[in-house]
């Protein structure tokens, strides 16, 4: 892939998602002009919001009335049901724009994640030197990114969670794990990312990383807990409970981790259990084993997110814009590295990566290859170039 190719076909990418975006956004109203509720999944951000200002906290977790708001904000969405899962944190750092109507509050939040995303990648922009010559392709490739159209299209809070995993990766460069563990701490919001990076700093070893990140955790549920009340804390604890019996509502379809990758190929759902633990085991080794080499920070931070991605429980396409980070420190390595040549196997798998959030309509045994298969050929290609001596020396953040 030449840099010519690359910076026609970010921008083409780039003009077709976001000429597409605005012209189906631009119609007045809640609905776009494909008939979907704008921003999709912030619907139920937006109601629960409105129920915290009218001081209805006790309501959070009960689906009737929930439902009944949605109806009368979008009448046409009767078989749009939101399972009434979210973190109180999300739910009350969300409850100021349901002041506004919802056009206005969804257009505001997709503002939010727009500046949520630039900031997490200026941050990774600012140690990628290599990448200061290529600075048009950069940028390109950043904002054609189909993992910030698919957080855009849902109106989803992964934005939230990719500024603090770059928080977290650069402090680890910084040779601060305890600050970087503050970070990881923010993604209680949503606790199975937080039990997914805390099960990989575990692996790794990096014991102050994993204090910080229950330290920070602690402090979320700690400060929601203070503002929301006991009842609705209690209330958010048994709904997660519930998760397991609700997978198939909340996951309708198939998901880009090894659970779900499973889930699809082994036929018994105690078998596909099985497999995906014996897989995440492995995968926290080939992690540790990445991270613990004397390769450069940009592959032992890049083995980092992907192994978070892969042994998640839940990872959907706009989660995906986790990898942002990712695409960036592996180009950077690439343009520090000019005599190693990627070889076309790499080549194909990054593509695939990149484009994986758009693949939603393929069926799941395709999609899958181009997510889950993609980050697993990724690691393992982390893992043999950390091992084969072709990297810099690591930095202080060992």
């Amino acid at each position: 892939m030449t840099l010519k190719r690359i910076r026609a076909y970010a921008t083409l990418i780039a003009a077709t998602l976001w000429t597409m975006w605005v012209v189906d956004f631009s119609r007045q109203g809640v609905v776009d002009r494909l008939g979907k509720i704008k921003g999709t999944d912030f619907l139920q951000f937006y109601v629960a919001g409105s129920f915290i200002r009218e001081g209805r906290v006790n309501e959070l977790y009960d689906l009737q009335p929930l439902y009944a708001r949605a109806q009368a904000i979008v009448p046409g969405s009767r078989d749009t049901i939101y399972a009434p899962m979210q973190s109180p944190q999300t739910l009350l750092a969300l409850s100021p724009v349901s002041a506004f109507s919802y056009p206005v509050a969804v257009t505001i939040w997709i503002v939010v994640i727009a500046l949520l995303y630039t900031a997490s990648c200026a941050i990774t922009w600012r140690y990628c030197t290599g990448l200061h010559r290529h600075r048009y392709e950069t940028i390109a490739c950043a904002i054609a990114f189909p993992g910030l159209f698919s957080t855009v299209l849902h109106g989803q809070t992964s934005a939230v969670a990719l500024l603090a995993v770059t928080a977290a990766l650069f402090a680890l460069r910084h040779g601060r794990p305890f600050v970087a563990g503050l970070a990881v701490g923010c993604l209680a919001f949503k606790p199975h990312w937080l039990l997914a990076a805390g099960a990989v700093f575990v692996a790794l070893r990096e014991w102050r990383v994993v204090f910080g990140a229950l330290m920070g955790a602690a402090a979320q549920f700690g400060v929601t807990w203070f503002l929301m009340g006991q009842a609705v804390m209690a209330a958010y604890w048994r709904t997660l409970q519930t998760v397991q019996r609700l997978g198939d509502l909340l996951e309708p379809y198939p998901g880009d981790s090894l659970r779900s990758f499973f889930k699809v190929f082994v036929p018994s759902e105690t078998g596909a259990l099985i497999v995906y633990l014996l897989c995440a085991v492995g995968t926290l080794y080939v992690a540790m084993r990445v991270w613990r080499s004397g390769a450069s920070f940009e592959l032992r931070s890049s083995g980092v997110v992907i192994a978070t991605l892969l042994v998640s429980p839940h990872a959907f396409p706009y989660d995906l814009i986790l990898l942002a980070p990712v695409f960036f420190l592996l180009a950077n390595w690439l343009a520090d590295h000019p005599s190693y040549q990627p070889s076309r196997a790499l080549s194909v798998t990054l593509c695939a990566l990149f484009v994986a959030p758009l693949l939603r309509v393929l069926p799941a045994p395709v999609r899958l290859q181009c997510s889950v298969t993609a980050m697993a050929l990724l690691l393992a290609w982390l893992w043999q170039t950390a091992r084969s001596g072709e990297t810099l020396s690591a930095s202080p953040a060992k």
